[in-house]
């Protein structure tokens, strides 16, 4: 008579089931999680053409300051972009820097205009969307960052004058001012990752 043990077998095989189920709990968790990163870190890819916009002129009435002086000038300047193609995107979703030499302006959707700025009565935002203004940007949409203010500065030795839009979001703490004729870089960042959806330059003119 042969007699055969098995009471190892039933322990053995448990543990062996045990490692089974952990490991494929491991790899779903991790497969999740790292959706879960993808998803928030995706940065919307787009292509943007921008054309600098002068409507009403620059006007300032003292141009031996670095000061904008409108006096009651109004004017709707800027930037205007248009998405050529890519993914769409919020105009809250996004920041826009603007740098020259050592100096850089960030700006947000929800920003609000500093007392003093000579934007119109029809702007009420830095961002705004031409046409249905859903404030969702898609392929063949155009929406403006609008400049707050302008100036003028004269060498008070060749008399040349340069101009300049300016920008200063309230509770900013300086004026970023854009020169005419000069590449001033710029960004949009996107909020939730905190990357560069498309950067470039422009000359105002």
């Amino acid at each position: 008579m042969i007699l055969q043990n098995d009471d190892a077998v039933s322990p053995v095989v448990g543990v062996m089931l045990m490692l089974v189920v952990t490991i494929i709990i491991a790899a779903v968790v991790s497969s999740f999680a790292g959706g879960l990163a993808n998803e928030e870190d995706k940065t919307p890819q787009v292509i943007l053409t921008c054309t600098p916009v002068i409507k009403g002129g620059v006007y300032d009435s003292d141009k031996t300051n670095d000061v904008p002086d409108s006096r009651g000038h109004t004017f709707d300047n800027g930037i205007m972009f248009e998405h050529q193609g890519g993914e769409g995107f919020g105009l809250d979703d996004i920041e826009f820097q603007l740098q020259y030499e050592n100096s850089m302006a960030t700006i947000k959707l929800e920003d609000t205009f500093t007392q003093g700025s000579c934007v119109s009565g029809d702007v009420d935002a830095y961002f705004m969307e031409y046409g249905d203004d859903d404030g969702f940007i898609t392929p063949g949409d155009k929406f403006m960052v609008y400049a707050d203010n302008c100036r003028i500065k004269k060498d008070e030795d060749t008399d040349k004058e340069t101009k300049f839009f300016t920008w200063k979001p309230a509770g900013s703490k300086g004026l970023f001012s854009a020169p005419f004729n000069q590449q001033v870089s710029y960004s949009f960042i996107d909020r939730a990752s905190g990357k560069a959806i498309q950067s470039g330059s422009i000359v105002i003119h």
